[in-house]
């Protein structure tokens, strides 16, 4: 780099002169894979002889969590169209998740080569859908009842209690939680609920006109659609933390499961098992929502740590050349940092050995950083090279070991 340096004007020494400083190191980290040196251009050997590849780097990819407190916290300052899209995102999501994970466990079971223990995976998913669908059972009634309750025309139709009576009664015939958590999905759970309360009002006022009637039960369906977003937004409100757990735990399971399937597993039932794997993952809502009522993209972060040295470091003041050399007349003065022992130029002992002045040490450098990327939703992070969600390069933790942990 080059500078202009400029005496003080109101010196009587004043003056303008160019200072050049240039930095040469070696090796050059540009390329620090050992696939890339083909040439061995960037080689380094230990005193035992073994390559050392100075330039240790770790990647870790973590999948940015807190995904139901970030959907809670855009509910709380969303209008009633967005709770709606919402909360059927996070249920088409873990709708998804179940059909995904059975598929999965129906692909393992008929594959001979293949052997699984799903009990971790199987446990979180029964946990995912035991919360939300028993949640809805107790949250939807109120808030279906709530809206009811504000309409001025509607709430002279039916009262509260009857609302809630059968929404429960609707929702608590399903034996399994999950059935709930896939009619949620979309319009089909509050168009049945509206159905049977449009039902009851229709049975209690045979003698009112077809177009009254027609007005009021249009507004029916607004309101109980308008409910059940209230009551599934709730669920989320009151219980992210346990579906962010759950979410994670089931992600782990299956990304434990992806690992191993490449380590354990025949190449022609890895092919099978693993294509299905990817696709259940695909199906895990890793990272920030941004767009409902999809997940769209995903908000991950990538986590680094490098550490090395290098071998020569030298700092040139290419400009002032003020030391003498025989050849060039003068030269300009460098700063060198490498392992080496120096010596007096001249000075010598009482056995006429130069006299030692200390030890030049490498520059050991170490830094960390992070950096949040938006990508495509899927199995692999930031950064994943062969599939592992944290990497290291060759001789990463002896150089760590070597630079003090």
């Amino acid at each position: 780099d080059t500078m202009v340096v400029t005496g003080m004007p109101e010196s009587k020494y004043n003056w303008t002169e160019n200072l050049t400083v240039v930095i040469d190191q070696y090796p050059d980290y540009l390329y620090h894979d050992e696939n890339f040196d083909f040439r061995n251009e960037y080689e380094l050997r230990d005193p035992k002889g073994r390559i050392v590849y100075p330039l240790g780097v770790r990647n870790t990819c973590v999948f940015t969590t807190g995904i139901a407190d970030d959907i809670a916290d855009a509910i709380g300052k969303g209008t009633d169209s967005m709770k709606t899209a919402t909360s059927q995102m996070v249920s088409k999501s873990i709708a998804d998740l179940n059909m995904e994970v059975v598929a999965l466990k129906n692909d393992i079971s008929s594959n001979q080569d293949v052997s699984f223990d799903t009990s971790a995976l199987d446990q979180n998913i029964s946990d995912l859908n035991d919360l939300f669908g028993s949640q809805m059972k107790y949250r939807i009634p109120v808030k279906v009842a709530e809206q009811i309750a504000v309409d001025p025309i509607v709430s002279g139709w039916i009262s509260s209690d009857d609302v809630i009576s059968i929404s429960s009664g609707y929702l608590c015939s399903f034996e399994d939680e999950a059935e709930i958590v896939g009619m949620s999905s979309d319009d089909m759970l509050s168009r049945e609920i509206s159905s049977r309360i449009k039902a009851q009002i229709t049975s209690s006022n045979f003698s009112v006109n077809n177009e009254e009637m027609d007005a009021v039960l249009h507004r029916v369906d607004t309101d109980v659609r308008i409910g059940v977003a209230e009551g599934i937004s709730m669920v989320i409100v009151d219980n992210s933390d346990s579906i962010d757990k759950y979410f994670e735990g089931i992600n782990n399971d299956l990304q434990e499961m992806l690992d191993d399937t490449s380590k354990n597993v025949s190449e022609i039932a890895t092919k099978q098992v693993l294509k299905q794997l990817e696709k259940t993952m695909d199906m895990v809502p890793v990272g920030l929502p941004v767009i409902p009522p999809h997940w769209v993209f995903t908000i991950n972060v990538w986590m680094y740590d490098v550490v090395g040295y290098y071998d020569q470091f030298r700092a040139i003041d290419n400009d002032n050349e003020v030391i003498f050399d025989p050849y060039f007349g003068h030269v300009g003065q460098v700063y060198v940092r490498e392992e080496a022992e120096i010596y007096h130029p001249i000075k010598t002992d009482e056995d006429g050995y130069l006299i030692k002045l200390g030890d030049n040490k490498e520059i050991i450098f170490k830094f960390g950083g992070y950096a949040a990327t938006i990508v495509g939703t899927g199995p692999k992070g930031v950064g994943d090279k062969f599939g592992g969600r944290t990497e290291e390069s060759a001789g990463y933790v002896d150089l760590l070991n070597e630079s003090g942990g």
